[in-house]
């Protein structure tokens, strides 16, 4: 493993990027491995385990994205260090149906090599659940894991980024 230079602080930078439209890709394409592990933790439809980034971006923000003009995240604060950042986040977005969608969101992530390579995602299930069964998408859907596979990701324990006996 490399060792990571820095604090938590100068993560900042990185996950500003999410505060603004134009460069929410910019955040994915250049700071998140194409192959993290991303775990969408609770009972919602974007919940389960994605093994790279891909599937993540196809199973959740292209799911918001086909329902609203596009996600992007006020920051709210951050802790950690260089190696495990937690970022609290309100997302910022107006669905097709004119309402707002902004649930918080607190993402911990582990880098390697100034990459994100890990992430226990939570986010507010009422307000995930409630966009994705109001509001139509508007592009063709993607395949995301079945109710049977979430409902299995959720019997599954997954060691988080902060679980110290995690194989990383």
């Amino acid at each position: 493993m490399t060792q990571q230079t820095g604090t938590c602080e100068d993560r900042r930078a990185i996950f500003e990027l999410l505060g603004d439209l134009s460069t929410v890709d910019k955040f994915f394409g250049e700071y998140v491995s194409d192959d993290v592990r991303w775990t969408m933790v609770g009972r919602h439809p974007l919940a389960g385990h994605y093994p790279n980034k891909r599937q993540f971006l196809d199973g959740t923000l292209e799911q918001v994205r086909a329902r609203s003009g596009g996600l992007s995240f006020d920051l709210k604060a951050m802790y950690g260090t260089a190696e495990q950042t937690i970022v609290i986040m309100e997302g910022v977005a107006t669905a097709n149906d004119g309402n707002a969608y902004d649930p918080f969101y607190v993402w911990v992530c582990r880098f390697a090599d100034d990459k994100i390579v890990e992430v226990q995602a939570y986010v507010d299930s009422y307000v995930v659940t409630d966009l994705i069964h109001r509001v139509p998408s508007t592009r063709e859907e993607p395949q995301t894991l079945t109710a049977s596979q979430q409902a299995e990701s959720r019997r599954t324990p997954v060691p988080g980024p902060l679980d110290s006996t995690a194989e990383h």
